[in-house]
Parts: structure tokens; sequence; C-alpha cells
């Protein structure tokens, strides 16, 4: 027997997932059993279950692909046996000329079973109230035709024109003399019988025994079958989540309506119906203690009358994205940064964390690059200035604004303002705003820094952030520190600065002094070099892997197997004859589950 973390994903008809129980295309279910649900409401209802594995307490996000699960329901009939205590609930014979069958759910009868095959029997069907029968038939038709019309009603009384000739071995009443025999429903069991009545010393056999008697006991010998149609009546598919012994509708799909032609569920791609789904069981999983089980999965079909399903499309697979940069997972967090000085080409492998067990999809990874031709952290413009050392000294929680007129149309990517550090690292946000914009206004763009200055002198700083096109305009650039201090050195662009010391600090003091202050355009920090160098590139193993997206300072890169299937036995590198910072802020990994 396959455990849940065993079994492939699919869905199967037992929770205990065993191979033998797996639905395939081909296959055909039949929902011919009435189940109370409460109120004197029935339905006709058959489970599946879905193994979850037990890496989805992990995972980020599930996905379906490469998935397709399409179920026909189907009209028909059905022919019911009189001793099925699902369908019947009494069932009584009055000699050899009148059955009376009392049904558990109004079936439509389409056709009335004589105890002989190839012999007719003629019939009248009566209508009955309590114990009273009406005189005249409402009806008449004959064993093994079809009824015209059909009958609806409960309880259905078939008298028939002349007395029904039964063979005394037909009924336990009168058992057979012959050698002695096991009923089918004794050999379930494993109990022997003679004679047609079972012996057994063991008083619980005893009682089964006697409740099998008492149901054949049940079963009509003049109608011994009957047949029924079978319609789809507002055929539905529901998936439903089974934790802590209770239940949580995720998903349902239905088709209203009694249906004289099949009709197939669901309507849509699965991917598409169970997207939903599949975040709520995410949720569920994150929330999970250590060590606690996983909740279960349950696909329920169903209708409101009997009908038969065909399995046309069952093929199911499970993929599963894991975010290895973030916290909580086991995972080293953090952005992998790489640094390159330029002074030679360099290979420099990213310390990404180890990837979790399974069939690896695909690697996703994205960041950001600093080329040489705009880096980062620079060299400032002017020595002098850091020998005068003018400007404004910030710390920690201090913001400042002011004004920076953008005096032509562009396509601006950046700010770079003059620096004097006085930390090794400066960490912080810009936010460019429309010049007179209220306060609460959503920013034009709004992008954090982190630098490291761990540099004498005079440094450049370039703020980077997509291109963004804008219209020739003041605008407002508002600057805060959330880690390190300097001196923002002044200059002879922008105006009406002002600082505050903290978020509290609303109006904050007027500035006597401009400050260095300039706009990047999409011309600079593009990946290559004034002299066209090469901008840094990526390998895994002997392998050259190309960015799906390099341009602003940002790339994605997209790594499927068969290249990926290298990872993690050789590492990630990078590859770089310019001096280049290179950080991995996300990295997701997708694995096939099941």
């Amino acid at each position: 027997m396959n455990s849940p973390a065993q079994a492939p994903f699919g869905l199967y008809r037992s929770a205990a997932f065993n191979a033998a129980t797996r639905l395939s295309a081909g296959n055909s279910l039949t929902l011919d059993r009435p189940q109370a649900i409460g109120g004197g409401a029935f339905v006709f209802r058959l489970s599946l279950w879905l193994p979850l594995p037990p890496a989805c307490r992990e995972a980020r996000a599930l996905q379906f692909a490469d998935s397709r699960l399409e179920l026909r329901f189907t009209p028909g009939e059905m022919t019911l046996a009189t001793d099925d205590s699902h369908w019947f609930s009494s069932t009584e014979d009055t000699e050899r000329t009148q059955a009376r069958l009392s049904f558990v759910w109004p079936a439509t009868v389409v056709r009335i079973d004589g105890p002989h095959a190839g012999t007719q029997y003629a019939f009248g069907l009566h209508r009955a109230d309590g114990e009273a029968v009406s005189a005249e038939a409402s009806q008449r038709g004959r064993t093994g035709q079809t009824l015209a019309p059909a009958w609806q009603g409960s309880p259905l009384v078939v008298r028939f024109d002349a007395p029904v000739p039964l063979q005394a071995s037909a009924t336990l009443k009168k058992p057979a003399t012959a050698r002695p025999r096991t009923l089918p429903q004794a050999r379930a069991l494993g109990v022997p019988a003679a004679g047609g009545l079972i012996q057994s010393h063991d008083h619980g056999l005893v009682a089964a025994q006697a409740g099998i008697i008492e149901q054949l006991r049940r079963s009509s010998q003049l109608v011994p079958s009957v047949r029924i149609a079978a319609r789809p009546t507002s055929p539905r598919l529901r998936l439903v989540l089974e934790e802590g012994g209770s239940e949580r509708l995720l998903w349902q799909t239905i088709a209203a309506g009694e249906h004289t032609t099949a009709v197939s569920l669901p309507t849509a791609e699965l991917a598409q119906e169970w997207a939903a789904a599949l975040e709520q069981i995410i949720a569920t999983c994150s929330k999970l203690a250590p060590g606690a089980g996983l909740p279960g999965l349950r696909l329920d079909i169903e209708s409101d009358a009997p009908c038969t399903v065909n399995v046309l499309h069952a093929a199911l697979a499970l993929d599963a994205e894991y975010d290895l940069l973030a916290d909580g997972q086991a995972m080293a967090p953090g952005a992998p940064r790489l640094v390159f000085d330029g002074s030679r080409r360099t290979r420099l492998a990213l310390e990404l964390p180890a990837p979790p067990a399974g069939n690896r999809r695909s690697l996703q990874l994205g960041g950001r690059m600093r080329c040489a031709d705009m880096p980062g952290v620079g060299p400032g413009r002017d020595a002098t200035t850091a020998a005068a050392r003018q400007g404004l000294l910030l710390e920690e929680d201090h913001r400042v604004e002011g004004r920076l007129a953008l005096l032509a149309p562009s396509r601006v990517a950046g700010l770079v303002l003059g620096w004097h550090p006085l930390s090794a690292r400066l960490r912080g946000s810009l936010r460019v705003l429309p010049a007179d914009a209220r306060r609460g206004t959503p920013a034009l763009l709004a992008q954090a820094f982190d630098f490291d200055t761990d540099t004498a002198g005079v440094l450049m700083l370039a703020v980077r952030w997509p291109a963004l096109d804008l219209q020739a305009q003041a605008l407002r650039i508002e600057l805060g520190l959330q880690e390190g201090r300097g001196i923002w050195l002044s200059g002879s662009a922008g105006e009406d600065w002002h600082m505050r010391r903290d978020a509290g600090d609303l109006d904050g003091r007027a500035l006597a002094l401009t400050l260095d202050a300039a706009w990047l355009d999409d011309a600079a920090g593009d990946g290559t070099t004034d002299g066209g160098a090469p901008a840094p590139s990526f390998h895994l193993g002997s392998q050259s892997l190309t960015a799906t997206d390099m341009a602003q300072g940002r790339f994605a890169l997209s790594v499927a197997p068969p290249a990926l299937d290298a990872w993690p036995g050789q590492p990630l590198c990078v590859e770089s004859g310019i001096a280049a910072e290179v950080a991995i802020e996300s990295a997701v990994l997708k694995l096939r589950l099941g």
C-alpha cells in the first residue's frame, strides 16, 4: 500500500491511495445509490481523493501544468434488483397476483421485469394511498416491455391479470432439499450453509445471517427487478478540503437542470478552474504546526439523479514553486551579491541555497546589475569639493526634499548625487513626485537603495529604477535614510530644499543651500561600457546562459532542463571583465510533485 507521500499525484477511489484504485481515462463510474443528506433530500455521490505531497508545506505556490480533467455525465437506464435496500424500503408480494414496491427515492420506472426470462405477463399499475389501493389501473403493460408512459410514484403496485407461476426453489420460505449450498451473501462472510439455511454457533454471525435472510425476504419474487431512467440532474464537481474533522468547499462547478444528452465538466481548463483552490491549500499548509499532518483533498462527483460518468481525461500534474530566498523555509534568506573590481576577467559563483528534492522544472532568477559605465558608487566629479566638505549632514531617520527641474522630455532612469561618506553602508529610499503634489499623493516612482560606501573621499551615488518617460516639469525629490550617515554635497541644481529629522517632523526646516543632484537618463547603465565592453554573463558549468531581460540595471534569467539538471552539482556563476555588481533579489524554483 502506498502512503500519500509516495503515491503519484492523481485521483484515487480510496484515501489509501493504492495504485490499483487510481483513476484514468476510459474508466466508467456509476452514480447509482441515493444518499440522504438531511431534510428529506437525496444526492447521488461518488468521492475521489487526491494525495497532497509533503512538499506542499514549504511551497509558495501550487500550479497545474500539463493537466487535463474531463468527466462526462451520461443519461441512460439502470436495472435495480428489488432486494437492494438502498433503493427499496420494503417489498411485499400478495400471493402470486400483486407486488407492492416502496422506493427510497422517486425513480422513474421504464420497465417491469417478471420472474421468468422470455415470458411476458400482463399487469396493471395501481396508485396506492397508505393501505388503500385504487381499484382501477392507472395504466397497463407487460413484463419485459417499455412502459408508455414511464411510471413515477411510490409505492409501485403491480397487479397481474392472472397468477404468476413461481418455482418453489425461488423463495427462502420454501428452501430446496437438494445438496447443501452457500448463498452469495453468506460466502462473503465465509459461512457454510446447508439446505439453503445457514448454520452457525457464532451469535454474531447468526445475527448477520438473520439480516441477510431478512433482506432476501424483502425482495419480490413476482417483480425481481425494475428498470429506471438515469438522467444527470444538476451534475456537479466539488473540491473539498478535509481538515481536523471539518470540511471546506474550495471549488464547485455545476450544469444546472436535467440533461437528456451527455454533459461534460469542468467546462474550462483545470489550471484556470482550480487556481483559487490551490491558493487556499497553500495558505492552509503554511499555517500547519511542525509535525502536523497534511489536510485531505477530495473531489465529489454528484448528481440529483442517477447517471453514468465516463472519464474522458484524468491526467493531473502538480507543480510547486519555492522562493529560495524567503524567510521561514529553512533556506538562507538575503540576496547573494557578487562584486567585480574590473582589474581582470573573473568568474564568481552565486551562493544560492540548496534546492528541495524533486523533479526540477525551472529556476527563475531576477535582480539588479550595475556596470562600469555608470556604477552605483563611483569616484566624485570634483576633488576640491571633497576637501571643502560642503553640504548637508544626514543621519538615520533624516529626510530631505526639494525641487529638481526636468528641463526637457526625457526617459529618466535614476538620480545621481554627490556624497561624502561617513559610514561603510548607506541604506534608504528615494521618491519622485510632481512638484505640487499634496501629501498622500502616490509617487511617480519609489526606489530603495543600499550602497557600500566604505571608501574615503567624494563619491557619486547612482540610484537607479526602471526607465520612466517624463515630460519637462518641476519634480519633487524625497530622500530618506534608514541606515548610515554622510554629507550630501552642495551643488548648483535644485531649489526650495527642506530637511526633516524624523517622520513626525512635518514642516522641517528650510535649507540655505542647494544639493548636488542630477537626473540619470536611459543611456547610462544599460549593461555595456562606453567602449562597448560586454555586460557580466551567466554560466552553469561549461554552459552559457542567456538572460531573458537585461536592461536599465535589471535582469531576469530562466534556467530549464536539460541545463538545469547540472545544478546544484555545478554552481551558477557570473563572469565579468569590467567593474560591476550583480545582486540576486529573487530565486524561484519550480518542482514537479508526485
